[in-house]
């Protein structure tokens, strides 16, 4: 069972995208696919989830205000309105151990791509009870997936932008990882500290990742400084970087982010890039 982690300390890099897109290609090429949102904005699981649906604005605007309502009333409300998700397992009910990673498991509406959601920002809570956890806290989500071993042929983790205990279970369980990052200057300065971050994991806890480099949302048109960039990427990570380079486009992405539908199944240029992507990283998985 293949282990990927998407992750970038830098936000705003497409990492979330990167994995769902990822996660419903596998499964289209007859991938057993295990999708793990371990990022508490739950925004991969707000995809695949039915009861964690975005709100149009027209529901929004019928909802009713009762007469004595506060903050705490109006969050609850819009909340509710939101998602219907209080009693389900989820990511922090399987680092907490209070739920068997069965339990935690629900099947898409895509053959062959489940998920272990992230439902609302527990995971801030969690992060937080792991690291007052005494043992093997940094390993938990890998013993959970041995029971599921026989299950999914490719694990794909969409992770926060952060180093905490649980990005520290989900890296400690992966055996390749892949760094979305879009060209500039801020954006270079999150992969260099991301690849430290892994380095000093991989010698504290003896493992090797296979690190790949996603060169990601670049704009479309000709962009001699942005092509130049990659180049220089190329130069200095070869085999590294990966060959398809992920365009972006705001209608696309506006596109995707309203309907909750996947850019891959998107007859467009960008979509087309995505099932490349698929495409030369099977290669490697098979």
């Amino acid at each position: 069972m293949k282990v990927i982690s998407i992750i970038n300390e830098k936000g705003g890099v497409g990492k979330t995208t990167t994995a769902i897109n990822l996660a419903c290609g596998f499964a289209q090429k007859n991938k057993r696919v295990l999708l793990v949102d371990a990022d508490a904005q739950g925004n991969a699981s707000k995809y695949f989830l039915p009861d964690y649906k975005p709100l149009p604005i027209k529901e929004f605007n019928e909802l009713i205000v009762s007469k004595d309502t506060d903050i705490l009333k109006s969050v609850r409300t819009i909340k509710i309105a939101l998602r219907n998700t209080q009693d389900k397992n989820d990511i922090n009910s399987l680092l907490l151990k209070e739920a068997d990673i069965k339990k935690c498991i629900y099947q898409t509406a895509y053959e062959k791509l489940s998920i272990i959601p992230s439902l609302g920002t527990k995971l801030i809570q969690t992060d937080k009870l792991l690291g007052s956890t005494n043992g093997l806290r940094h390993a938990i989500l890998k013993r959970a997936l041995r029971e599921v071993k026989n299950d999914y042929d490719i694990v794909v983790i969409d992770n926060a932008p952060t180093f905490n205990n649980i990005t520290i279970n989900a890296l400690f369980c992966s055996n390749n990882i892949i760094i979305p990052i879009k060209p500039g200057g801020f954006e270079l300065d999150g992969l260099i500290d991301t690849m430290e971050e892994l380095f000093a994991i991989e010698y504290e806890y003896e493992i090797e990742y296979n690190i790949k480099i996603l060169m990601n949302m670049i704009p479309r048109g000709n962009r001699p400084d942005y092509i130049n960039f990659i180049s220089k990427m190329r130069e200095f990570f070869g085999d590294c970087v990966i060959n398809t380079t992920i365009g972006y486009q705001d209608a696309v992405a506006s596109r995707s982010t309203m309907s909750s539908k996947l850019i891959i199944n998107d007859k467009s240029k960008i979509g087309d890039d995505y099932r490349y992507l698929v495409n030369e990283l099977a290669l490697e998985i098979d």
